[in-house]
């Protein structure tokens, strides 16, 4: 139990670092916040104002059987009274737009810094979080923090003004006015803690599960094909349900939870309190014991709704205040996640000498991806890796990006470790072509040129045309400017890999990979990438991962790998020659194109 204990300790602490740490960004736009909170201050005196120009009417101004007693005075009251509800119109409205200005600024920071948080990540960053969990951060974590600017601080500002100023107003009104309305505050306090408590709960819940429906969604939409290729929609479809219904029940719950601590608890005690003030009121003035004027009696009930009205809504937005926090805790535990160090030396040029040198790498301790790799690729020089799946191919090409770190071993560029060199300064004398080429909304031309300032819409098509994609544009009305929907999908494999390998070119990298990225292209498209690939390849370091073992001829060495380990290499004829482990890959997949 004791361990229990400090594990709520230290979970509540947490928490609240997070709110403190999100009170911080309110420094961004102290001026606008400020503002609305003022105007928001200014909105409740003047809300206040009204009723006890009224009662100051009832009380003072109105004689029975007389009218007024003395009509200036009168129609100056009246006169005021109109207007502090027109100036409570405008500082209302003054008060709304600063506090979702400053919200909204808050909320679009917030979302930037996550952003650029993100792209610094480390690939084992994702390789633990589902993308839809990461959006959920974005989209609506950051929405529970504008929430938390916008409506939590100024209500939450709003009932405590409201209860201050009207408690104030009673004790100075009439004492027993004020102890009929100090009954509240027992059952209010029990009212508040249990919502809090159980609002807390349920705003965990509900985090996660909408991460989990995000998460879901996103995997669901993404594998529609293989899901419905091989007819597991029901499947998928209960799967999906399970995680519904956990996201149902526990609104379920926090829709009772509001139902019980909202506006039903807070107006029985209020229509009890006005109960009491009625019956104060009724015995004083029948029994002659003591006289309540009938103004201090509309101002109290006036004010008692008022008050239980801003306690109802406050109540209400200790769920929202509980989110806020929920969410601080789920946007700074990422922030706070480690980036990826790229910094190092800036190199002047890249030459393209690659060395790997007795590389050792798992993605799990306990498997080892590649043991003990070594080889060098001169500059210039092609060289193709072959192997079965799970052989460690395509490691090898995230260890020169440094999307990941060997355990052991070295991996040098032009005789310099890669931990020593600033690595996007490194990335952009390099590009890739992957096996599933990856395209952004937008058009063609911002698919090669990734909007890079110094490429044109004449370099994107001639890129284009240069790896073998004349025809492609020429079928197209729009050529280079044709759109490009989510993911590309409106295109070909053997299309989107011909954008693919443009975008390759147009980068001009001195080093270039290509990972299988001809495996899922048929016969005809892969004559014209061949073409495109030699020329691609010229003059550069080219390594290739290869699928089809025909398309390598060209390769200065090959290296086979078996298990993460290099188990041959040397040019196709030295391999076949060798009739060792390649020369048994190339005759089984030609002996399975043959069948």
């Amino acid at each position: 139990m004791p361990h229990i204990d400090e594990a709520d300790k230290d979970k509540t602490k947490k928490t609240r670092f997070g709110l403190g740490r999100l009170f911080r960004y309110a420094s961004f736009v102290n001026g606008t916040l400020a503002g609305g909170l003022t105007l928001t201050v200014i909105t409740v005196i003047l809300d206040l104002a009204g009723p006890y120009f009224v009662s100051r009417i009832l009380n003072q101004e109105l004689i029975e059987g007389v009218g007024a007693r003395d009509n200036s005075v009168f129609f100056l009251i009246i006169g005021f009274y109109v207007a502090t509800i027109l100036a409570s119109l405008v500082t209302r409205y003054g008060g709304t737009v600063l506090n979702n200005m400053a919200s909204n600024r808050i909320s679009r920071i917030l979302q930037r810094q996550i952003f650029h948080h993100v792209q610094k990540m480390p690939m084992t960053y994702f390789d633990n979080l589902a993308a839809g969990s990461v959006v959920s951060r974005v989209t609506n974590d950051t929405k529970a923090v504008r929430v938390f600017f916008n409506t939590v601080l100024s209500q939450l500002l709003m009932a405590c003004v409201y209860a201050v100023s009207i408690l104030i107003s009673l004790l100075v009104l009439d004492v027993r006015l004020f102890l009929i309305a100090a009954l509240s505050f027992p059952a209010l306090f029990f009212l508040f803690r249990d919502f809090q408590r159980k609002s807390l709960k349920h705003s965990r819940a509900s985090r996660r599960g909408i991460s989990l429906i995000n998460a879901n969604l996103n995997e669901n939409i993404q594998g529609i094909e293989i899901i419905q290729t091989f007819g597991r929609e029901r499947s998928m479809y209960d799967r999906f349900a399970e995680i519904n219904n956990r996201v149902f029940y526990n609104s379920l719950s926090i829709t009772r939870l509001h139902s019980y601590s909202g506006g039903n608890a807070t107006e029985v005690i209020n229509y009890l309190l006005l109960a009491v003030a009625l019956l104060y009121f009724g015995y004083g003035n029948i029994t002659r014991a003591y006289i309540v004027p009938l103004g201090s009696l509309y101002l109290f009930i006036d004010y008692m709704i008022r008050f239980f009205s801003q306690m109802n809504r406050a109540m209400n937005h200790l769920g929202n205040l509980e989110r806020a926090r929920g969410a601080a805790d789920h946007i700074f535990e990422l922030l706070e996640q480690e980036p990826l160090d790229e910094s190092g030396n800036v190199p002047s040029q890249a030459n393209g000498h690659v060395e790997f040198d007795h590389v050792t790498f798992s993605y799990k301790p306990e498997e080892i991806v590649l043991r003990d790799v070594s080889f060098a690729i001169p500059q210039g020089q092609t060289a193709a890796f072959v192997g079965q799946t799970g052989a460690g191919k395509s490691t090898l090409m995230n260890l020169l990006f440094s999307f990941y770190k060997p355990q052991k071993g070295q991996i040098c560029v032009d005789g310099v470790d890669l931990s020593l060199l600033d690595k996007k300064a490194l990335r952009r004398h390099m590009a890739i072509v992957t096996q599933e080429p990856f395209l952004f909304t937008g058009t063609i031309e911002s698919n090669i040129t990734l909007n890079r300032p110094d490429l044109t819409a004449e370099d994107a098509r001639d890129a284009m045309c240069e790896v073998g994609g004349s025809e492609f544009l020429a079928r197209l009305p729009k050529g280079i400017k044709t759109p490009v929907r989510e993911r590309g999908n409106e295109f070909s494999s053997g299309e989107r890999q011909l954008i693919s390998f443009a975008r390759a070119l147009a980068q001009d990298p001195t080093i270039l990979i290509l990972d299988e990225a001809t495996s899922h292209i048929d016969t005809e498209t892969e004559e014209i990438i061949q073409r495109g690939i030699r020329r691609l390849s010229e003059g550069r370091t080219t390594l290739i991962i290869a699928h089809r073992l025909s398309t390598i001829h060209h390769a200065h060495t090959i290296y086979v790998l078996d298990q993460g380990e290099i188990v041959e290499k040397g040019s196709y004829d030295e391999l076949m020659e060798k009739q060792g482990l390649f020369e048994h890959m190339v005759k089984t997949q030609a002996h399975s194109a043959g069948a």
